[in-house]
């Protein structure tokens, strides 16, 4: 074979790649759609016929019940077959288990699917890669009654959600990046899964402890520390837990002690301490996902660790300008004279290590 001949093989194969990874993911163009609040509140029902005639869903079935599960995909950072899964924290506020009702917050209300797809073109563009925000049960899209959040029966629905997704799209695996209840599922999916190249836990509840369970097996609350044992085996997967040591509503506790107890287990993971500005200090979906992109890109823990610090800084001065603009709105319209903006050194961030990891 001429060089010529070969280099015209190599091209059209490679253009072939290109052509299957688009048709892959290739969608309609998206149109915006409404997640009224009513519905999540009280959850809704879809059957596998109507599931099958919505785009971008899968049928899934958990414990013998049947779910319509949501996802949004985004190619805007580039295609390939690893895409990042994201799932989102727990919504809808408190939710009281002898009622049976939710406590939202005024922050929460009817959800614009654009800005779901939104968040996977952000997650997409950070990594180079293909994003796909799944949808839990019973919100943004997806079928059931989201007071079952964090069970078994919402993990194994997620778990079978994403094989569903891999054998439609033939993929090689996924990357998954959770907040809050999101990471506390992937912490349980890591002892399930051999096909998670990174997974990103920000603020999870990794470890339960003795708590009051209910008596239906679906129902109970999985305990990623307990998949501890066959999480150590899987050497394949790079774990980063991102905590902030003041989180209100995870204690770092609830977090440090399935890290603590995997290295114990010799598995590897790497925990980030960082500092959210929300007044629970809860939200690091940001920094997750700062995390997940320097991890997907083959990033070395330093390197995340200097990334997360840089912005660390941004998050920092953010809030501070915002606190300020609000000081300034509320002095002129009380008369008061502002007070002027203040300045300091931000928390480093740190590893449990010990070790700087960058200005924060």
């Amino acid at each position: 074979m001429s060089i010529f001949n070969f280099t015209q093989g190599r091209l059209m194969a490679r253009i072939s790649t290109l052509v299957l990874a688009t048709t892959i993911w290739q969608a309609d163009v998206v149109q915006a759609e409404i997640i009224p609040l009513a519905d999540m509140l009280h959850g809704t029902t879809i059957s596998a016929a109507q599931c099958a005639a919505k785009r971008d869903t899968v049928w899934v079935t958990a414990f013998n019940q049947g779910f319509c599960l949501r996802y949004y995909v985004s190619t805007a950072g580039g295609d390939g077959r690893r895409p990042i899964v994201l799932l989102s924290g727990d919504k809808l506020g408190p939710f009281n288990r002898t009622t049976g009702s939710f406590s939202p917050a005024p922050k929460d209300g009817d959800v614009d699917t654009i800005n779901l797809i939104k968040r996977a073109d952000v997650a997409s563009q950070l990594a180079g890669a293909p994003a796909i925000y799944l949808a839990r049960i019973g919100i943004d899209g997806s079928s059931g009654f989201h007071g079952v959040r964090k069970t078994n029966l919402e993990l194994e629905a997620v778990n079978a959600a994403l094989n569903a997704i891999k054998i439609r799209y033939r993929l090689d695996g996924f990357h998954l990046v959770g907040q809050s209840g999101g990471a506390g599922l992937i912490g349980s999916l890591l002892g399930m899964r051999h096909d998670v190249g990174c997974a990103v836990l920000g603020s999870g509840p990794l470890y339960w402890g003795k708590i009051n369970q209910p008596s239906d097996p679906a129902l109970q609350y999985p305990d990623p520390t307990n998949a501890v044992p066959a999480i150590a085996q899987n050497r394949s997967t790079r774990i980063l837990v991102v905590t902030d040591p003041a989180d209100q509503r995870v204690p770092i506790e609830r977090q440090s002690t399935f890290v603590r107890n995997l290295r114990e287990a010799g598995g590897r993971v790497e925990q980030f301490f960082v500092q959210s500005t929300d007044p629970e200090h809860h939200g690091v979906v940001g920094f997750a996902s700062v995390a997940a992109a320097g991890c997907v890109r083959g990033a070395s823990d330093q390197v995340i660790s200097l990334k997360l610090g840089a912005y660390q800084q941004t998050v920092l001065a953010h809030a501070t300008s915002v606190a300020h603009a609000t000081s300034v709105a509320h002095a002129t319209s009380s008369g008061a004279t502002p007070a002027a903006p203040t300045t300091g050194h931000p928390q480093k961030v740190t590893t449990t290590r010990g070790g700087r990891m960058g200005k924060g």
